[in-house]
């Protein structure tokens, strides 16, 4: 069962906007159907796409036992203008040029503000879930990706983990007890939109953590292909419970 939940997470300041207020758009959400909602699962879309583009994904490719137990929620990214495209579109940041092989390529300053939106979203789901930030996965793909990567990696909570599809890891302080978080990262060796002298930049610092997980697809460009999701149903079975 799928909704979109219009309003539930605007969690804008009633008394008056302030910078620290983020606005979250109406995402698409799986409610857990077994009536025992032990798990969260918060997704995050890349650029020039919403969340009903991963319906498929979601309903009928991404597959764990504990999948009736867990709400998902796709996030939706708001129109911005990309200068690259010289247009508006989907997108959690701009882009100044294509394909991405340095952190020049991107605003780092949009990356921030939307990984914002991603932790109002987790703050308002940690309130069901008995404040374990534990009980929260993130993930995402390209833009998404980076954006969960980075909020996961810097917030001050430990998150469950993290599965994140042709992303990549933004320049930001780890703390120690993150290196055994459990993420996935996956990534098509034909990539040519985030190019692997930029993922280069990510492995340089995480490749040794414990927690991290390395998947390299041969002949896969930047979409998310049917064994990417079969491993995350792997990894989402070995983190739920």
């Amino acid at each position: 069962i799928f909704i979109s939940m219009i309003g539930l997470y605007s969690l804008n300041n009633k008394k008056g906007k302030n910078e620290d207020d983020v606005e979250v758009l109406p995402p698409l959400v799986f409610n857990s159907t077994s009536g025992n909602h032990t798990h969260t699962i918060i997704f995050m879309p890349g650029y020039s796409n919403t969340p009903e583009n991963f319906i498929n994904q979601f309903t009928k490719k991404i597959n764990f036992t504990k999948k009736n137990d867990t709400t998902i929620i796709i996030l939706r990214s708001p129109m911005n203008y990309v200068t690259v495209k010289k247009s508006k579109d989907y997108s959690w940041f701009d882009i100044y040029d294509f394909p991405l092989d340095n952190f020049s390529d991107i605003n780092l300053d949009d990356l921030k503000k939307s990984a914002k939106v991603l932790e109002k979203v987790v703050n308002n789901e940690v309130n069901l879930l008995n404040g374990n930030y534990e009980k929260i996965i993130v993930g995402g793909h390209s833009q998404g990706a980076a954006i969960s990567l980075y909020q996961a990696y810097t917030s001050q909570k430990k998150y469950g983990g993290v599965f994140a599809f042709s992303g990549f890891l933004s320049p930001g302080e780890i703390s120690e007890d993150k290196r055994n978080m459990k993420v996935y990262f996956g990534y098509g060796d034909q990539d040519d939109v985030i190019l692997p002298s930029f993922i280069n930049k990510t492995l340089e610092r995480v490749m040794n953590f414990e927690g991290f997980d390395l998947h390299i697809y041969k002949n896969h460009k930047h979409s998310v292909n049917e064994n990417q999701t079969t491993d995350v149903g792997i990894f989402l079975d070995n983190l739920i419970k």
